[in-house]
């Protein structure tokens, strides 16, 4: 009858690993004793004032974070060769869209409609759908390398999620058993909450974090044409240096 249901949330920490914590929490309890007996303390028998960390506590955290930079490092590992190809790629369509413009200006302002550009005849007209094209692939190309990315980058974040999770069950189940151990108690302490700031299971982490300043976006410093649509990516380009005309 006490068989919790398949469809229930499974105990991750199993009995095994419960029972290790618990004896560990009443040595932890039963030296914080001695030492509040050695010191003379004003409150006895109470933990550290504000449920400040024991070394189990602090061995959890730094379990946790060296786990956050393993997978930090592991993906990085991973992604190293799409994050150089990536930062190319940006430079690489920053110079075509220049060019782009460039050609744009060149000609007069009647011959710049989207419709002359795409049937026109000569030289110039060859080369801005040229440029066209390759503006096409190499966004697609990009896009296709942030995707991988990505998706690498929130697999390693919920790994270390997790490992993070695991360890606050765990503090969890020490603490309970550490102030049990250490009742009676005059007032309950909060147990201490591990730190997720500055690792990879942190809120503010990003995978823009590894990204140069300039080269996030696809098409380097101008923003509304990373967001465009890869067909209207060059109409971008040319409403951009048709609005720059005086």
């Amino acid at each position: 009858m006490g068989t919790p249901l398949l469809g229930a949330q499974p105990l991750r920490v199993g009995p095994l690993t419960r029972r290790r914590l618990e004896r560990q929490a009443r040595s932890d309890a039963e030296a914080m004793r001695a030492q509040n007996a050695a010191t003379a303390a004003d409150q006895h028998g109470e933990p550290a004032a504000g449920g400040e960390p024991t070394p189990t506590v602090a061995a959890l955290q730094a379990r946790a974070n060296a786990y956050a930079h393993r997978e930090e490092q592991r993906f990085l590992a991973r992604s190293r060769r799409d994050l150089a190809e990536q930062r190319e790629l940006a430079q690489a369509l920053s110079a075509d869209l220049d060019a782009y413009d460039d050609r744009l200006d060149a000609l007069p302002p009647a011959e710049r409609d989207a419709s002359r550009i795409a049937e026109g005849e000569g030289v110039a007209y060859q080369e801005l759908r040229r440029l066209r094209r390759r503006i096409a692939v190499r966004n697609a190309r990009a896009e296709q390398l942030s995707a991988r990315i990505h998706a690498r980058f929130t697999a390693a974040r919920l790994r270390a999620t997790r490992h993070f999770d695991r360890a606050d069950e765990k503090i969890a189940v020490y603490w309970g058993a550490y102030l049990r151990a250490l009742s009676p108690r005059p007032v309950p302490v909060r147990a201490p909450a591990l730190r997720r700031a500055d690792s990879l299971a942190g809120r503010e982490t990003s995978v823009d974090r590894w990204h140069p300043a300039g080269s996030a976006q696809p098409f380097g410093s101008d923003s509304a044409l990373s967001t465009a649509p890869l067909s209207t990516a060059p109409q971008a380009a040319e409403s951009r240096s048709t609005d720059a005309q005086p």
